[in-house]
């Protein structure tokens, strides 16, 4: 399913702590979220992991922690997020997590959390591996873990950052945002191209719907900056959410954005 797969599946192999391994930038935001213990933050955080393919199990792990805890006797404001999360423990791949969604789907936990963790189990590979073991990780323990890199950015440069670290679910507001209001400088505007210039042939399915919104949002720049781009992308790419989003004639002369002008990782280092 993912590339990282069979690397990942190595990597459970072995005990985890929170600082086995390093995080990439959109890991450690997952994994903050998580530690924060609010609900709202672990909702968004499990659907990071599914919109950006994070399959680190320092991550996963504290997510399936959660479930643990939580799944058989959930109130009805935790359900979402329970779903939520045993649909993210499903989608990274992952069999080791295969014996906790096991004792999910068996439990008499609430039918819709069953339900997604059914979903999750059927996917999952019969690989043997070292399944997660509920207490492993000590949720109160963590909850003293620093704020999420790029937190404290506000304006234009948690913009920037959001797009350049390739975080989706804010990508893809913002773009949703753009398609009704517009782009609101040139340097967003360029940074969003770049993004979409480096995926829009290439992109993983999770990818898709971010990928159709961009296009929409970079078509309403009134001076047409991104004309060669979307239109190339319109006619070439592989990805039909993209060629059905993308308008196939734009207005604008020039200059036209030209594609790798931006460097997305100086830019998030810069900015994390």
């Amino acid at each position: 399913m993912f590339s990282l797969k069979p690397l990942l599946i190595g990597l459970s192999l072995v005990t985890l702590s929170s600082s086995a391994f390093a995080l990439t930038t959109s890991e450690q935001r997952d994994y903050d979220r998580l530690a924060s213990g609010d609900l709202t933050e672990i909702k968004q955080a499990a659907q990071s992991i599914v919109a950006n393919n994070n399959a680190n199990p320092e991550v996963l792990d504290v997510l399936a922690e959660f479930v643990a805890q939580n799944y058989l006797n959930a109130p009805e404001y935790q359900l979402d997020t329970i779903a939520w999360a045993c649909r993210a423990l499903g989608e990274t791949g992952n069999p080791r997590y295969r014996d906790l969604l096991s004792a999910i789907v068996e439990s008499d936990a609430h039918k819709k959390v069953r339900k997604y963790a059914k979903k999750s189990l059927r996917i999952l590979p019969s690989t043997q591996v070292t399944q997660y073991v509920a207490g492993t990780i000590d949720l109160a323990s963590i909850r003293t873990t620093p704020k999420t890199v790029g937190s404290s950015l506000t304006g234009e440069d948690k913009t920037l950052f959001d797009i350049a670290s390739g975080n989706l679910i804010e990508i893809k507001m913002l773009a949703q945002k753009y398609t009704a209001t517009g782009i609101p400088s040139q340097k967003v505007g360029d940074t969003l191209a770049e993004y979409f210039a480096q995926y829009y042939k290439t992109g993983q399915q999770h990818q898709y719907d971010t990928l159709a919104w961009i296009c929409k949002g970079l078509a309403t720049d009134k001076n047409g900056r991104y004309k060669t781009l979307i239109e190339d992308a319109e006619e070439n790419s592989p990805i039909r959410a993209v060629r059905k989003h993308c308008p196939d004639d734009i207005d604008g002369k020039g200059p036209y954005y030209q594609a790798g002008t931006i460097d997305l990782t100086s830019i998030a280092s810069k900015l994390q």
